[in-house]
């Protein structure tokens, strides 16, 4: 049964309000939990327990809390300056003091609730925004390429034509004389000799045949050869994504997000990681894709790969800000598991704590308690087979 504190202080000032709960020496920071609302405040740690409602509502958003090796300090602000008579509604039954409790919770996780969904549709209004600008920049940067390829055949083109004029003109300009040769004898008609004029310059164009594999074609490997691409392609379409299948419109990174996180859901890893890979191809940055590959590796037992995806996916959500503490959180928490898998316990406990640090997760939190036991068993097998 809880200890229930009661030998906290409080004081005011015109505009706020302080208490202060002692605790018991020795108790870790981190395992105190607090809960806190505009007019109920709740902290349990170990055997203890302290809970008020406010005689009146606070600012929450203003107000803190702090945490010491000896106390947990509340500075309130007030809603309104006016003197508090008691910390605590008074004159109020039990019943009716559990159902204000009651109530007040629950408006403050509905409150909770509300501020973080706001922040879920910021944030993806913002990677929408994100994701345009980015097929602006990428479509603005291939027609400077493709300008500057054409300005290059232009300027190339016009020196090939100057080059011709040039010889043409040589040619009618040096067109050798008639060769004759006179005798004294008049008598005798002069003969011409015709010189044939140059030819002309012509260009070649030589064109290669496309080919899907890297060794050069035979035709005794024909037959074998078409017989693998088709395998390979009919491999591809049964997975359930090929992109050679896919129109003009639909080669698009949140589409092929989307597609893959269907294929997900219906447990087609295959179409999956094709899905994500082909939006990598066409948006390299398009951190999401990375992330979203990171997953199906880690079902699939891809360890190796799901560390490169969060590592690349870590080093895309820079500058490090709040909009994508998620993100970053998901992907430690990914390499940690990946790591620890691959052998590098020390390191993948590591990482899973640095993702709880950033943000509390229910199954990052259940694993690392697992691997932390898995990890002191070894280690003990490891010290008595050395004894």
């Amino acid at each position: 049964m809880p200890i229930i504190i009661k030998n906290f202080t409080w004081n005011q000032t015109s505009d706020k309000v302080s208490i202060q709960v002692p605790i018991s020496p020795g108790t870790p920071l981190s395992k105190i939990d607090i809960f806190t609302s505009p007019q109920y405040l709740k902290a349990a740690f170990e055997s203890f327990f302290f809970e008020v409602l406010l005689s009146h509502p606070v600012d929450i958003e203003r107000s803190s809390c702090t945490k010491t090796s000896e106390c947990i300090f509340f500075d309130l602000k007030k809603l309104e300056e006016v003197h508090w008579d008691s910390l605590e509604i008074e004159n109020i039954l039990k019943e009716d003091k559990i159902i204000l409790k009651l109530k007040l919770i629950k408006e403050e996780h509905e409150r909770i609730q509300k501020n973080v969904e706001e922040k879920r549709n910021q944030k993806a209004q913002l990677k929408r925004f994100t994701v345009n600008e980015q097929i602006k920049l990428d479509t603005r940067t291939r027609n400077v390429i493709e300008e500057k390829k054409k300005n290059e055949e232009n300027e190339a083109l016009g020196d090939l034509n100057k080059w011709k004029k040039n010889v043409e003109l040589k040619q009618s300009t040096n067109v050798p004389k008639p060769l004759t040769r006179e005798y004294r004898d008049r008598s005798i008609p002069s003969k011409t000799i015709d010189v044939p004029k140059p030819r002309n310059a012509r260009s070649l164009q030589i064109l290669f045949t496309p080919r899907e594999l890297p060794t050069p074609s035979r035709e005794s490997r024909r037959e074998e050869e078409n017989e693998f691409l088709a395998k390979q392609a009919e491999a591809r379409r049964s997975a359930g994504f090929i992109s050679e299948d896919l129109r003009a419109e639909e080669k698009n990174p949140q589409y092929l997000l989307a597609k893959g996180q269907e294929f997900l859901k219906t447990k087609n890893y295959l179409g999956a990681i094709s899905a994500f890979s082909f939006g990598i191809k066409i948006s390299p940055n398009f951190v999401d894709l990375y992330l979203a590959r990171s997953e199906v590796h880690l079902l699939i037992g891809n360890f190796s790969r799901a560390v490169d995806d969060c590592t690349k996916a870590l080093q895309l959500y820079k500058p490090l800000s709040s909009v994508n503490l998620h993100e970053r959180a998901v992907c430690l928490g990914r390499r940690g598991m990946a790591l620890y898998k691959l052998g590098f316990a020390k390191e993948g406990i590591s990482e899973l704590q640095a993702s709880l640090k950033l943000e509390e997760n229910i199954k990052f939190n259940n694993t690392l308690a697992e691997y932390k036991m898995e990890y002191e068993k070894e280690q003990d097998n490891t010290q008595s087979s050395k004894n």
